[in-house]
């Protein structure tokens, strides 16, 4: 079968290496000049591992994974407020975005991604799509798949109406090197009015960094922060927090606004179909969205390979609508709890979250693990 997928991310390089491995004619289009991804660090759940069983991009993985045990959330002046242990099963790894990209792309056929690439629109149809492209000549396919993110072209073509959502709080992030943390099984938030502040061991004494802050949508003041804004912003915050931004370049801060899009009732339409971002967006706050993206690839290709062909595109929309559905929405409420300012709400919170025992902390993600593979 003769498969477009456009994007050359998480998702569509995942798609594109386990296609390409069951003998697909597979190409993928990439609107930039090279394949990078825009990031800092990035958690992959055992969820996607499982799902990966025994296939060797798993052990790629696992090669550049830091493995995360524990995730801590506490105050501003380092109190734990809960600690969740994590999956004991399975195994819960970390690391540069970048190099996930990397290992991802070494499974996938040098030949069959196409740089510089631009999607303007394409034509679904029962029978084929044809994808157009703003300099190059269209081509037809028999499935395209629109890996191409929150403000996917793809998406657009094919629900016109689907609204990407701003959640009310944008996030710095970062890289540090040479971090000393005495226990890099444990990912950290430290929450408060001012903001989020998460540190996250990579391999290697790395370690990323994320601050979630309310504001504005394109805040023309968080726009201007720079690595002094921060510092001086949780300059009262544990000496942790406070070491990491210290070792902090100044001119290496990212900084997004952060949106997730209203859950659509379907990711599959004709010859076409959603995967990743371009499908359910979600905020960061369960760690997912690259590991969704991934799930998305890993079902499909296990539908592909298991039904014929109607009936599996079927079979994927039937796996991931409503499990993506509930990681977007629980994501969604983890933000509005963690982003609460409202000293008297935060005490009330920080309260609650004290007396609620770990193990239903840790069984909110239960439902990862419990998703079909096909």
């Amino acid at each position: 079968m003769k498969i477009a997928i456009i994007g050359a991310g998480i998702g569509g390089l995942t798609a594109a290496a386990l296609l390409s491995e069951q003998g697909h004619d597979v190409k993928v289009f990439e609107k930039n000049n090279e394949v990078t991804e825009v990031g800092a660090g990035i958690g992959i759940g055992g969820n996607v591992i499982d799902k990966l069983g025994n296939h060797d991009l798993a052990k790629g993985i696992k090669n550049i994974g830091q493995v995360i045990d524990i995730m801590e959330i506490l105050d501003d002046k380092n109190n734990v407020l809960s600690k969740a242990k994590l999956k004991k099963s399975t195994i819960n790894l970390t690391m540069t975005r970048q190099s996930l990209i990397d290992v991802i792309q070494s499974y996938v056929p040098e030949s069959t991604i196409y740089t510089n690439h631009q999607v303007t629109h394409i034509d679904n149809g029962a029978m084929k799509v044809t994808v157009h492209f703003s300099e190059q000549a269209p081509e037809a396919f028999d499935l395209c798949i629109g890996a191409d993110g929150l403000h996917s072209i793809i998406r657009q073509s094919v629900v016109p109406n689907s609204k990407s959502i701003y959640q009310g709080y944008t996030v710095f992030r970062g890289l540090v090197d040479d971090v000393d943390i005495k226990t890099d099984n444990i990912a950290k938030e430290y929450w408060s009015p001012k903001g989020r502040v998460g540190i996250v061991p990579l391999l290697n004494n790395q370690a990323y960094w994320f601050i979630s802050i309310n504001a504005k949508e394109n805040d023309a003041k968080m726009r201007a922060y720079g690595k002094p804004h921060l510092q001086a912003r949780f300059n009262h915050f544990p000496n942790e927090v406070r070491q990491v931004l210290d070792k902090q370049s100044e001119t290496d801060i990212l900084l997004h606004d952060i949106y997730d899009l209203q859950p659509l009732k379907s990711f599959v339409y004709q010859r076409v179909i959603l995967l990743g971002d371009a499908a359910h967006a979600t905020t960061p706050n369960m760690g997912q969205g690259a590991g969704q993206a991934m799930e998305d690839a890993i079902v499909l290709a296990n539908c592909l390979q298991a039904y014929p062909f109607e009936a599996a595109l079927q079979r994927y929309d039937k796996l991931r609508v409503q499990h993506t559905k509930k990681v977007i929405m629980r994501s969604r409420k983890i933000g509005k709890i963690a982003q609460k300012r409202n000293k008297l709400v935060v005490a009330g919170r920080n309260l609650l979250a004290k007396v609620i025992p770990n193990r239903l902390v840790a069984g909110q993600t239960k439902f990862l693990y419990k998703s079909k593979s096909k």
